[in-house]
């Protein structure tokens, strides 16, 4: 495999999750890196909107990779916004990108691309299904936007498709679950038997590297996931442990559907925000998992975190943030 590390690497969505995590490991590898979000800081993150990239034009300029993290990963977000910022944003900052000739730009979708209705392991040959409310819809459209710009320019692109990825910080599977097994108002659909498919923020952050430096990985689309899968009853369980708690409460997901339109109807009639909504609930009923083959033929990775490490590392970090006792 031909390696060919970048010069410095822009990486937008530099607060999230993610994003946080990246600028951690370049920094540790000592390569330039500088990130872009809403709201900056003193040193190595500017304050901008990526949905007008020219007034980073200056930073596209210096980069020669460009890692897009930024999105809207919610279930309850109205359509337009989800649209405005996953798509339209995404369009013209790959467009900025190419105009500034940067030499490869890095897109973080989701394995959410394969849609919910899709059985069995899944490659990167699987068509794409919208099938899973605006934020499956708008990962989908942003990978055409991507797509669609490297056909007719000289710039590479890579895109990730990243499993359920958890570990210290992560909203969806963390701190999300924590909150609301506190209120009393966690339940799992399909009685628990969904599949979940964890990958630890480490190995993923790896993975990206990987795809960044790997000549071979031009052009391509990658499953960044797991080997295999667990229930979202057995995932979820560990939650109720930190806490003490038995649970996890699992219902049919006819139940878990009518209980996600109730509460969505409340949060919007009360001006609340409800993650629980049907897409959500439709999301944990999944019942495929991913084949990570291609990573590991192409870029020579596999995941290397032990499940049960990582999630104890989630436990002590949520125990650091006071989340939990």
């Amino acid at each position: 495999m031909g390696q060919k590390l970048p010069k410095k690497v822009l990486i937008t969505g530099a607060n999230g999750f993610i994003g946080s995590n990246l600028m951690a490991h370049y920094k540790a590898a000592g390569i330039a890196v500088i990130g872009v979000d809403l709201v900056g800081n003193d040193s190595d993150i500017i304050a901008a909107d990526i949905g007008n990239p020219e007034t980073i034009s200056q930073q596209l300029k210096d980069c020669d990779v460009v890692i897009h993290t930024a999105a809207l990963v919610s279930n309850s977000i109205p359509d337009a916004d989800m649209w405005r910022v996953n798509v339209l944003a995404t369009r013209n900052l790959v467009v900025a990108a190419e105009k500034h000739k940067v030499r490869r730009f890095v897109q973080l979708s989701s394995i959410v691309a394969y849609g919910n209705a899709a059985e069995g392991e899944l490659d990167e040959t699987q068509p794409v299904h919208a099938d899973g409310g605006s934020y499956v819809l708008t990962k989908l459209a942003s990978e055409h936007v991507v797509l669609t710009t490297a056909a007719n320019t000289a710039m590479e692109t890579v895109i990730i498709r990243p499993g359920d990825v958890y570990g210290p910080g992560s909203r969806p599977w963390v701190i999300l679950p924590i909150e609301a097994i506190n209120k009393g108002q966690f339940i799992l659909p399909a009685k628990g038997e969904g599949f979940f498919r964890p990958i630890y923020i480490d190995d993923l952050i790896r993975g990206i590297a990987l795809a960044v430096s790997t000549q071979e990985a031009s052009g391509e689309i990658f499953n960044l996931s797991c080997s295999g899968y667990m229930s979202t009853k057995e995932f979820f369980s560990h939650h109720y442990q930190w806490m003490n708690k038995s649970g996890p409460k699992t219902v049919s997901t006819r139940l878990a559907l009518l209980a996600a339109s109730a509460a969505t109807t409340i949060a919007n009639l009360t001006g609340g925000v409800n993650e629980a909504s049907t897409a959500t609930v439709l999301q944990l009923c999944t019942k495929s998992w991913f084949s990570i083959a291609k990573a590991e033929r192409i870029l020579g990775w596999k995941p290397e975190m032990p499940f049960d490490e990582g999630i104890q590392r989630s436990k002590v970090w949520a125990q650091e943030q006071g989340l939990i006792k």
